[in-house]
């Protein structure tokens, strides 16, 4: 159940956990997991409490480029059985709130009994508020403090910042990995040139998304799903050089064994292998033999994928 901050009240003592959670990675899904576990173990309603738009593009005026959107985020979050979503519409306003003013609101909004949190969790103005901040609140207002461990890839604590990263310099593999699904892109089939259908390999060209990272350019093994039925696809990521030259990057997918008209329809385009850069070919034979091969590179990585 999604509720605005504002009309929140809860009468029952609830437990909380609190943050953005862009990406829902891995490290968030184990604090999501144990709101839900104490949630069954104590009887208690359970909330999760996050922000729209993020604090930092407010309070430090960041650009910031999300791993999911708030309609996605929240949806995945949903996945997890709770009782409320509460969100709070981060604003100048409440960028100013000391940390005692957010804990307290929280105990009177939301009858706070427990907040479950990670080691790196900061709150208030100029999050100054940290941990051990937080446990003395928690000791002055009557609630507990669980600190949940970071969830480590390669030795190394999972963080939306790596998954970005990892996503900019084509590491797909190891983004997915950290995520605990395949990253995607969301958007809807927009007219193109028509050029791919020419040579015999239609694509579907998705608008897309604001604000959403965009992985290394290229082109990837995808899936695509296209109203609940999924496809392999090959995707280039880009500014397709031996056909169109565009000037702006563009999303598009050559879906195999597909030949419906999609066009304004939600295509969402799972991203499961880096295959290769883009390549300004030379010649049309030349680009379809490497279309072929890309084809063909896709099917089998998929398969083993989602065979194994």
């Amino acid at each position: 159940m999604l509720i605005d901050w504002g009309r929140i009240k809860i009468n029952e003592p609830t437990i909380v956990t609190i943050g953005v959670f862009d990406g829902v990675h891995r490290g968030h899904q184990a604090i999501l997991s144990l709101l839900v576990e104490k949630s069954f173990t104590f009887g208690l309603p359970s909330v999760v409490l996050t922000f729209d738009p993020h604090p930092s593009e407010i309070v430090r005026k960041e650009r910031i480029e999300f791993l999911l959107d708030i309609n996605d985020r929240l949806a995945i979050i949903e996945k997890f059985p709770h009782s409320y979503t509460v969100l709070i519409r981060f604003d100048e306003q409440f960028a100013e709130k000391t940390p005692e003013e957010f804990v307290r609101e929280m105990k009177e909004r939301l009858n706070l009994k427990e907040i479950i949190i990670g080691q790196n969790f900061h709150f208030g103005k100029g999050r100054k508020g940290n941990i051990n901040l937080l446990q003395g609140l928690g000791e002055r207002y009557n609630f507990r403090v669980s600190i949940v461990p970071p969830v480590e890839y390669q030795g190394v604590p999972i963080s939306s910042s790596r998954i970005r990263d990892a996503l900019k310099k084509g590491n797909i593999n190891s983004a997915n990995e950290m995520l605990g699904r395949y990253f995607f892109l969301k958007g809807r089939v927009i007219r193109g040139k028509g050029l791919g259908k020419e040579i015999g390999f239609p694509t579907a060209n998705i608008s897309l998304p604001s604000r959403i990272i965009i992985p290394k350019l290229g082109v990837y093994a995808s899936i695509g799903t296209i109203e609940d039925e999924k496809f392999i696809g090959v995707t280039n990521i880009g500014f397709a050089p031996s056909l169109k030259g565009e000037k702006e990057v563009t999303v598009e997918t050559h879906f195999l064994g597909f030949n419906r008209d999609i066009y304004d329809r939600l295509v969402k385009i799972e991203l499961v292998e880096y295959i290769r850069p883009e390549i300004k070919f030379s010649s049309l034979e030349q680009l379809v033999t490497q279309i072929k091969n890309d084809i063909e590179f896709a099917r089998d990585i998929i398969r083993k994928k989602v065979s194994g």
